[in-house]
């Protein structure tokens, strides 16, 4: 199983410098755990705009996510670095840090938390307040393994987060609030930080620092303490709340939406395109990433808006498109994620290839019943990766032992995006590659295993009675995932 959320990167990963990124003549640079890399774009992006404004950079200062980030100008001239927050430090304000692993895993593992519960995020900066009663500060202080519950209303100010903090039990304390800076959190309650952009309305409860579910305004659990999606979430936010990310190219304006707790997944899309690397702007021009394909329609005023199809719902994702990038980009960070956590080289899946599904399966997925599957990537043969149409086969097969009749094995191929739009719980692992066996269980991830298919044609010839379980069980024949 999967580690949920996402953990910080450990305190011996790599933490070196990552690849230098030119602005056009100003050159900046940074370090962090390779695992969390990623995340630094969106705040790259905004040093990219200052320079293009023609703003001074050394010294500047900016809030993109959770943290304050500021460029500090180090080595040769017009070359900068940038640095966070020092959360270790007593002064998170005004200390800062080259190392930037912690402040971006908070941005990776806010994604992360949102992205399972499948919700529309409220984005928390450092400076935002959260509540606590003196009760759960009491457990947090001592180090009490008693249970906390994390619950978001409504906010009352642009400062106020909307989060509380109380303790399970009831206490003589539990009514009396403190009020404390989000930021100081991450030195005390850092388990709390990924949670922090989920909707209001959410309730997280916790138990000596660990999850132990999520539920939504409506008393439904969405989401385990294994990080395991439970029910559907509350519906979507209206689209007026979405996060606009815009620039303007040579007159230009180019315009992605995307849920704001996600919103760093959506720079380097709207970069590429700014930087040409769908050649001229114009309606029609494409860029294709390894999962969905993102294309520019002309919205209102001759606005370029950057579309992806449309994932929510089937009949959507066949006949319409939406500016909304959300879907789209946490299909690709969740798939990502996936194949690193299994410690496998990605094999991509696009969103237009097929995967196989008995017909039994699929109706299940449908109808929402909770039966068994099992997805399996199996290898094509020479000259049987395509459709008699030309869609390209993604190897991927999903069954159940429900199917009893001819008629309900039966395969259908369905599209990869299609199938995340009838339903997401098989999307984060498109990206896994040949050999691997993945078994569900009553809606989540019950195991997961990577095939030799050597040792199996071995074991299955010399053990022709021994059931697939059995021969799972045996561990000669594979090796345990997400354990």
């Amino acid at each position: 199983m999967t580690s949920f959320p996402l953990p910080l990167p450990a305190t011996d990963s790599v933490r070196g410098e990552q690849p230098a990124v030119d602005l056009g003549g100003v050159v900046l640079r940074y370090r962090c755990a390779d695992e969390v890399a990623p995340f630094a774009g969106p705040v790259i992006e905004r040093f990219r705009q200052y320079h293009a404004s023609g703003a001074p950079l050394d010294g500047q200062r900016t809030i993109v996510g959770f943290t304050v980030w500021q460029l500090r100008q180090s080595g040769p001239p017009r070359e900068y670095w940038i640095t966070a927050c020092d959360y270790d430090s007593d002064d998170i304000i005004d200390v800062t840090t080259d190392d930037l692993t912690f402040a971006l895993w908070i941005e990776a593992s806010q994604v992360d938390v949102v992205g399972r519960v499948g919700a529309h995020g409220e984005q928390v900066d450092m400076s935002s307040r959260v509540m606590f009663t003196k009760a759960a500060l009491s457990v947090v202080d001592k180090g009490r393994p008693d249970e906390l519950v994390l619950e978001r209303r409504e906010p009352k100010d642009e400062q106020d987060s909307g989060w509380s903090v109380r303790t399970a039990q009831r206490s003589v304390l539990r009514n009396k609030e403190v009020e404390i800076l989000a930021g100081v959190m991450a030195g005390t309650t850092p388990y709390l930080l990924p949670h922090l952009a989920l909707p209001i309305g959410s309730v997280v409860r916790f138990a000596d620092g660990r999850c132990l579910g999520i539920w939504s305004g409506q008393g439904d659990l969405l989401i385990d303490g294994d990080g395991t999606r439970v029910a559907s979430s509350s519906p979507s936010r209206a689209a007026s709340d979405l996060e606009v990310l815009t620039e303007t190219v040579d007159g230009v304006r180019l315009q992605a939406r995307i849920d704001p707790a996600i919103a760093p997944l959506a720079g380097g899309i709207l970069a590429a395109f700014a930087a040409g690397a769908a050649g001229p702007l114009q309606a029609g021009a494409q860029i294709p990433s390894s999962y969905a394909t993102f294309t520019l329609h002309e919205g209102e005023g001759g606005t370029l808006l950057i579309t992806t199809p449309d994932f929510s719902s089937p009949e959507s994702y066949r006949t319409a498109t939406t500016d909304d990038l959300t879907a789209a980009l946490w299909a690709h960070a969740a798939q990502t994620k996936m194949a690193r956590l299994a410690e496998l080289e990605p094999q991509r899946t696009r969103a237009g290839e097929t995967l196989a599904i008995q017909r039994a399966a699929m109706e299940a997925l449908v109808m929402g019943t909770p039966v068994p599957y099992l997805m399996e990537r199996i290898p094509s043969q020479d000259g049987e990766d395509r459709l008699a149409d030309g869609t390209t086969r993604s190897g991927w097969f999903i069954t159940s032992p429900v199917a009893q009749t001819e008629e309900e094995r039966a395969i259908l191929n369905i599209d990869a995006g299609e199938l995340q739009a009838c339903d997401p719980i098989f999307t984060p692992y498109y990206a896994l590659p040949d050999h691997v066996m993945l078994e569900f269980a009553e809606g989540r991830l019950a195991a997961g295993h990577l095939l030799d298919p050597v040792k199996f044609d071995e074991v299955t010839s010399q053990h022709l009675s021994m059931t697939m379980g059995e021969l799972l069980g045996s561990g000669k024949v594979s090796r345990p995932l997400f354990t």
